[in-house]
């Protein structure tokens, strides 16, 4: 059995890593989504009063009858012009030719295909066009060097594309998430404790002024409110003012005696 060094291993896993990086997009189909208001023109045959795919018997040479369905058509005026998403318009389906230009050479080509009827999302990338319905796609892939750049290929997928799946799964895990926080009692409560807590702080702060402009007699008094810290600081603030009595009445005494006069007695 032959060995994988780690060398080419790890070449390998640089070269996938490239590759996903320099077509992200393409490798989840998932285009950014954009408006696309003239991106796509319908023209509708005009053979069936609903617009709908219409046969129609043509004679022919032999005699005979020939039943032939005249297609719709879209003309995608604005491709290539970069990766995105559009909601194309409700479309009757049935045969349709594809009309677009080649994104490397620029060639208008016509790709017949036969679409489902509904409202499908058009993808464009540097590769083809994709009309992606719920349940499948139709791509139009248009082929490059060193495969013929006039043909495109045209293939029915089922399903919306992994990619799309995990990046619309992952939106609705986000969107229910936000919805179920949005809706829980315990955010509710705090929103209610928030405000509370805001509309409480709000008036001390216009009980004590604005810190901005008060900044330490608004600290001073909001600290007096706080159980214990005025019995405290009244204690801190008697000490000092006691030692001064206490000096002062000491001076006074001292003065006084200065000031008696002496008065010898017989003794």
């Amino acid at each position: 059995m032959r060995r994988i060094s780690y060398r080419a291993l790890l070449c390998a896993a640089a070269y996938v890593c490239l590759l996903a990086h320099a077509n992200e997009n393409s490798a989840f189909a998932v285009e950014p989504t954009a408006a696309g208001l003239h991106d796509l023109v319908v023209y509708d045959p005009g053979v069936h009063e609903r617009g709908l795919p219409a046969p129609q018997f043509v004679p022919s040479e032999g005699g005979g009858l020939t039943v032939d369905i005249p297609p719709a058509v879209h003309v995608h005026r604005y491709y290539y012009s970069g990766d995105k998403e559009i909601q194309g318009p409700i479309i009757n389906g049935g045969p349709t030719v594809v009309v677009a230009n080649h994104p490397k050479t620029g060639e208008r080509m016509y790709i017949d295909v036969v679409l489902p009827a509904g409202a499908p999302r058009i993808a464009y990338n540097q590769h083809g066009i994709t009309y992606v319905y719920p349940n499948k796609r139709v791509a139009v892939t248009f082929q490059s060097y060193p495969f013929d750049t006039g043909k495109a290929v045209v293939k029915i997928q089922h399903g919306r594309g992994w990619g799309r799946n995990v990046h619309d799964a992952h939106e609705h895990v986000a969107e229910h998430v936000k919805e179920g926080l949005a809706n829980s009692a315990i955010v509710q409560s705090c929103k209610e404790a928030t405000g509370e807590t805001s509309d409480f702080l709000h008036g001390v702060k216009v009980t004590i002024g604005d810190f901005t402009t008060k900044g330490a007699d608004g600290l001073r008094t909001l600290t007096n409110m706080v159980p214990g810290v005025t019995y405290l600081k009244s204690k801190a603030e008697q000490e000092p003012q006691k030692d001064y009595s206490n000096l002062i009445r000491g001076e006074g005494i001292e003065k006084a005696r200065a000031e008696t006069p002496f008065v010898p007695t017989n003794r």
